[in-house]
């Protein structure tokens, strides 16, 4: 712990710049869970008329919540198209505009017409998809080596933040509000003041030194790095450079200088199966299900009132929290992310399957807001043990393993791909998982523990990524043997001349 401590002292302007840039990851939590407690309302859905026919209602619902999917898979292609052009801080402002006037929209929408609520979302969800590709990257561009995989999960704990503010803002406007249109825009309108948060956030972080040195501005990129390390670091900067520099000029040279051939490079061919695997199993996990429809989960397991089912998703997203918390200062540093990953798929993977086993043999009793039985009591303890499971694991190692893996000149097509792949399956599952709740019912949870099986399986080949840099990502993956890329940073780092060092040290 002590170690840790002192490196996050040593490098605190990357952990700053690592906390405001994670703040998108708060409205994206948000964004992502508030659908879901809000179409639990009853004034919502009075006012939307959904309360009058369970398949109505159940697709209504889900256009609410698969429609932020869908902005969100063309917004994550954005960063790959436009990074030859605008760096990543004006990304961030980009995505904070879209979130402030998807969230604007949502909130002024005039029942019944549900057609600014659906509006909304798709904007919203265009925002969302420009940080979930965005921010992994730039936190792992501007992280030391030894603190990447703690700083990237900063993004996690911001999300889980995001969706505990969204249900108990929820909950709270259930018991305290009346049952009109005031309680469904109140948690509606705080997606407005996060953007706005996150706005102002975007004008402050540094530039990425990695894009810098993509776009050959090395002067701005060395600038950058030496802010980002400390001012007495100035021998660890030129290193990290010139490794930056030999990993950009040794891709120019495999690819005639042509960027997306490299993405279909063998190696990197690997790289990107094992960042969409990743992604695919991280949604089969059955988190994203539970997350955007938690109060229909707990509604299906006997807590059928409506605080009841809303108090439960709001307890499952502290639960998230903590977890969080513990897995960024006990977990994250001191064990590999293959263990992790394998130690999260074993233990979703019972506890999915305990509850289908439970929900079969011990459905609740019908008439009763709460299931106070010991095994509805169990059934909620397994939901809670399993996303303990999830949020030491998958959760946010999936975005870390993801945004470190590929080499600087393609990261963004990479990223991209993979997000884009992610949010297709979200999309897929938020449509359809009301429906599949109401035919599948207990086999819904067999389904998403298989799922958690094929990724333990899955898990065992995974590389190994703990402790290596960005540029070495490249020895792990044999793209480049591990000879020539020394023999290439010794030579680059005549390259780091004094004149850049001294203007370094005047911009510092």
């Amino acid at each position: 712990m002590l170690p840790t401590l002192k490196l996050l002292s040593k490098h605190r302007a990357a952990v700053g710049v690592a906390a405001v840039a994670s703040t998108a990851f708060a409205l994206f939590g948000y964004d992502t869970t508030i659908a879901g407690g809000v179409i639990a309302l009853k004034s919502f859905q009075v006012e939307f008329k959904l309360s009058t026919n369970a398949v109505k209602s159940a697709d209504i619902s889900s256009n609410v919540v698969a429609l932020l999917n869908s902005g969100a898979f063309f917004g994550a292609l954005a960063p790959a198209l436009l990074s030859r052009y605008i760096g990543r801080k004006v990304l961030m402002t980009i995505a904070a505009c879209f979130m402030l006037l998807g969230g604007t929209l949502q909130t002024s929408a005039q029942p019944p017409s549900i057609s600014m609520i659906y509006g909304g979302r798709v904007i919203s969800g265009f925002g969302v998809g420009i940080v979930s590709s965005l921010i992994p990257m730039y936190i792992a561009e501007t992280a030391p080596k030894q603190l990447r995989g703690l700083l990237m999960s900063f993004t996690e704990l911001s999300l889980v933040l995001g969706s505990m503010v969204a249900y108990w803002t929820v909950y709270g406007c259930s018991l305290h509000l009346k049952p009109t249109s005031k309680q469904w825009r109140v948690p509606l309108s705080l997606q407005v003041v996060l953007g706005a948060i996150i706005l102002s956030g975007s004008f402050i972080i540094v530039e990425s030194p990695r894009w810098l040195g993509k776009q050959d501005q090395w002067d701005e990129a060395a600038k950058a790095l030496q802010w980002l390390r400390g001012a007495s670091s100035s021998e660890e900067v030129r290193v990290e450079l010139a490794e930056i520099r030999a990993q950009i000029e040794e891709e120019i040279k495999a690819t005639s200088g042509r960027s997306i051939k490299e993405l279909f490079q063998r190696q990197n061919l690997f790289r990107l199966f094992w960042a969409c695997g990743i992604m695919v199993l991280a949604v089969g996990t059955g988190q994203t299900a539970i997350l955007y429809y938690a109060p229909t989960v707990f509604k299906q397991i006997g807590f059928t009132g409506q605080n009841p089912g809303l108090l439960a998703s709001g307890v499952f997203t502290v639960v998230k929290v903590v977890a969080t918390i513990l897995f960024l200062t006990l977990v994250v540093q001191n064990f590999k992310r293959k263990h992790l990953f394998l130690f999260g798929s074993a233990l979703m993977a019972i506890m999915l399957f305990t509850l289908g086993a439970l929900l079969k043999t011990h459905p609740p009793i019908t008439g009763h807001a709460a299931n106070n039985s010991s095994s509805g009591r169990t059934m909620m303890a397994t939901i809670y043990i399993y996303i303990i499971g999830f949020t030491v694991s998958w959760g946010p190692l999936s975005w870390v393993y993801v945004g470190e893996i590929f080499p600087t000149r393609i990261r963004d097509y990479g990223m991209a791909i993979a997000v884009m792949v992610i949010w297709f399956f979200n999309f897929v599952i938020s449509k359809w998982t009301p429906l599949i709740f109401l035919n599948l019912t207990w086999k819904t949870w067999m389904l998403f523990g298989s799922f958690n099986a094929i990724g333990f399986i899955f898990a065992i080949f995974l590389p190994e990524t703990k402790g290596l840099s960005l540029e070495e990502m490249d020895v792990l993956f044999g793209l480049v043997d591990e000879s020539t890329r020394r023999l290439d940073i010794e030579e680059h780092l005549g390259v780091i001349t004094d004149t850049t060092m001294i203007g370094m040290e005047k911009g510092t």
